[in-house]
């Protein structure tokens, strides 16, 4: 690991830069090779890799919370990341007409060297899905843990050495709140926070000064909303589960409960029979009354829905969060294809997903002119004006202005005896 009192943040920057340059110039196939093989590495070590997050939580729940949504997250980049990341190149539909001759292409290129500031809740899973995007965009990477949980992260960091990851394409920084301080100011081509609002307002106003794009993944205060016609027993069980779930340390446990008035005290009945210390369910009037209550807290990242499949579908278009779970909770959002994030005090940008992938990259558009006829490069004269006035009313007017204006864009044509060509 690397910490301020072995090298200056400003050397290992410099370290991860020149790793970066040599890391991004392997072509993509390469890169996916090194995902490939630690992927199964994770299979074969799955439960020394769990064994290194120590005794937070039972083995089976680390194996299914946070090393086999891992794998998968691998997985989907083998399979995805070539298609994501190849560059797009429109062809002449949709191409202005006075844009003949040009030829575009939009290009995904890595940020440089990203800042990972891992949580604490899912040490592994969380950071390590992110280091794994940042990787097959070409990214170098620095992984700040959170304090304490440096061993998931370092044996991670391991298992790619192993899988052929060259030597600086990623550092593990030490766990020292000091450490996240001085990087935050470093000047890192991005950052990626999962934390607590809090800590991301301070990283925020740490980057400022250098502009440092950030991806915020915060708080949460997740509402249930519990429809007309849902199973009460259902959500009794799945509400028992998200608060029991590693502790209740979860970003989008269930926090907040909204019942109709008429099925409030039986799922009150059913949750104290099924649930230690269950979220106070809040009776609503109606849709209406649920949503401008969820409304009232300033976090935004999760919800869940209870509910007959088509209402509960309309309900969730309405819903302000950044990922809405129907008839369950928490786990479908390990799904490696969704992207995960917030809005509000809950933060913005996404991780995980093929939105998490292109989050590691910066865009880069190219646009090639051919042939000879470039009429903007000739000094303006008096008559252009009537000529571009008449070509935008053919081009964008409506039927009747497209047609009294075709006269006037043949007299002004012939006025410029098509002079720029």
């Amino acid at each position: 690991m690397f910490g301020t009192d072995a090298l200056s943040m400003a050397d290992i920057l410099d370290r991860s830069r020149q790793a970066a340059r040599i890391w991004r110039d392997r072509p993509l196939g390469l890169r996916l090779q090194v995902i490939a093989r630690v992927r199964r590495l994770i299979a074969a070590e799955a439960i020394s890799l769990a064994d290194s997050l120590g005794q937070r939580r039972p083995a089976a729940d680390t194996l299914t919370a946070e090393v086999l949504p891992l794998a998968e997250a691998a997985r989907f980049l083998e399979r995805q990341a070539a298609h994501l990341l190849a560059p797009r190149r429109p062809g002449r539909r949709g191409r202005p007409a006075w844009l003949a001759g040009v030829s575009v292409e939009i290009r995904r290129e890595p940020c440089g060297v990203v800042l990972i500031l891992a949580p604490a809740n899912y040490p592994l899973f969380l950071p390590a899905v992110q280091i794994l995007q940042a990787l097959a965009a070409g990214n170098a990477i620095c992984a700040k843990p959170a304090m304490g949980c440096a061993a998931p992260l370092t044996s991670f960091a391991d298992m790619l050495r192993r899988s052929g990851l060259p030597d600086g394409v990623l550092m593990i920084l030490d766990e020292d709140i000091s450490t996240g301080e001085a990087a935050s100011r470093a000047g890192f081509d991005k950052i990626v926070l999962t934390g607590a609002a809090a800590t991301g307002v301070a990283v925020l106003q740490s980057a400022a000064d250098r502009l440092t794009p950030c991806t915020m993944e915060l708080s949460g205060d997740d509402p249930v909303f519990v429809l007309p016609g849902a199973d009460l027993s259902l959500v009794a069980a799945a509400v028992a589960y998200g608060t029991r779930l590693n502790d209740g340390q979860t970003c989008i446990a269930p926090r907040r409960i909204f019942a109709p008035v008429e099925m409030a005290q039986a799922l009150e009945r059913l949750l104290a029979a099924s649930c230690p210390a269950p979220p106070p369910v809040i009776p609503v009037r109606d849709a209406e009354d649920a949503l401008a209550r969820a409304a009232a807290s300033p976090y935004a990242l999760g919800a869940a829905i209870f509910g007959p499949d088509a209402q509960a579908r309309d309900f969730a278009a309405r819903v302000d969060a950044g990922c809405v779970v129907i008839n369950d909770v928490i786990v479908p959002t390990a799904d490696p294809r969704l992207p995960f994030g917030g809005r509000r005090r809950s933060g913005f940008g996404v991780t995980r997903g093929a939105e998490g992938l292109l989050e590691m990259t910066v865009i880069k558009s190219i646009a090639v002119r051919r042939g000879r006829f470039r009429p903007h490069l000739n000094p303006p004269a008096t008559q252009d004006g009537a000529f571009f006035a008449a070509m935008i009313a053919v081009l964008h007017g409506d039927r009747r202005t497209r047609l009294l204006a075709l006269p006037a864009l043949a007299s002004a044509a012939r006025r410029i005896g098509w002079r720029r060509r």
